[in-house]
């Protein structure tokens, strides 16, 4: 009797642990089973094989981590951003509300003496320093010079004109405008890398301001018998681009673009001229032209053959020597015509 109980405890014993040798085999395969299904899940590196075209592709890399302190991860668009706020001590109304002074009324009779001359104006030069500068106001409009012109001229606020000629006969398009500074839109092919398909986008290079150099004004100095003073209006401001060759040497500046400054001046008016002295003793782009707080050199004066300085100069120092006797042949003018 003892040796029936001893043997059925044996048996019951090996069914016991063949019992847990099954669960435990069944519990290791279901954990194979999901590390491999894991392993299979793509990541970075493995490549992924396109159903349509059956090719591997590579799938595009994550965007990266926003840089912005709002965490924004959108494109940034090109549209003017305002200030929520006000950006600074008080609201800069006034800016928004300045006109242009008018011209004294010069008669015809009157016109005593005149000189058209065309002169540079090289934004390099230290005076000229508040052209290079690249700061967006509190409305969100970029302050450089070459952007405030394209901005009125986008809105269709002014009118600029074919280089073709100085005398504002050819209106020029925005479109066309773009095209010089940026270039034809080209179709090119692209390629999706993750679904394959094949599609033509338009694309065109970025316009970089910083690459205008100079602006050429072209002028009028008139000596007014009425008053007895010697006068200047500014006729029309161009900007310029300059020509490389190919081993990296300036081959030429050329205008891009009139614009006829009497037109400009009510929104030069309405843009504050950078002051590195004082953020709150401004003035404005107009008051800039008018009251000649620029540095210039003269390129040429209205003669004969419409020529330029440097069709008949070739040293360029020589060209400068010219460009001041021009300025003084000018100013003298005005003391020989004093009577005592």
């Amino acid at each position: 009797m003892r040796a029936v109980i001893f043997n059925r405890i044996g048996w019951c014993t090996l069914l016991l642990v063949m019992l847990a040798t099954a669960v435990d085999a069944q519990r290791r395969g279901g954990t194979t089973r999901r590390r491999t299904a894991t392993s299979a899940t793509p990541t970075e590196d493995t490549p992924v094989v396109n159903p349509a075209t059956g090719n591997a592709v590579t799938p595009p890399p994550a965007p990266p981590a926003s840089q912005r302190p709002d965490g924004i991860t959108s494109p940034l668009v090109d549209t003017p951003r305002k200030s929520l706020r006000v950006d600074g001590v008080v609201e800069r109304n006034l800016a928004r509300e300045r006109t242009p002074i008018a011209y004294d009324y010069i008669r015809e009779d009157d016109r005593f003496w005149e000189k058209r001359v065309w002169q540079v104006i090289d934004i390099r030069e230290k005076i000229n320093l508040p052209f290079q500068y690249n700061v967006e106001d509190e409305s969100g409009v970029n302050q450089l010079f070459i952007n405030i012109l394209l901005e009125a001229i986008k809105n269709k606020e002014i009118e600029a004109f074919s280089a073709i000629d100085d005398r504002f006969t050819t209106v020029l398009p925005y479109a066309d405008i773009q095209t010089k500074l940026s270039g034809e839109e080209r179709t090119v092919r692209s390629i999706d890398p993750v679904t394959g398909e094949e599609k033509m986008v338009t694309t065109r290079d970025d316009f970089d301001p910083r690459t205008i150099k100079q602006y050429k004004i072209k002028e009028v100095w008139v000596f007014d018998k009425e008053a007895s003073a010697l006068k200047v209006r500014i006729l029309g401001i161009a900007p310029m681009v300059s020509r490389i060759n190919e081993d990296g040497s300036v081959r030429a500046s050329i205008p891009l673009f009139w614009v006829y400054y009497p037109d400009c001046r009510a929104i030069l008016a309405k843009h504050d001229v950078y002051n590195q002295n004082n953020d709150a003793s401004t003035i404005s782009w107009e008051d800039l032209f008018e009251m000649r707080f620029f540095g210039s050199y003269i390129v040429k004066e209205n003669n004969t053959y419409n020529r330029e300085i440097k069709d008949y100069i070739k040293d360029g120092n020589m060209r400068l020597l010219e460009g001041q006797a021009i300025k003084d042949r000018i100013f003298n003018k005005e003391q020989d015509l004093w009577q005592y």
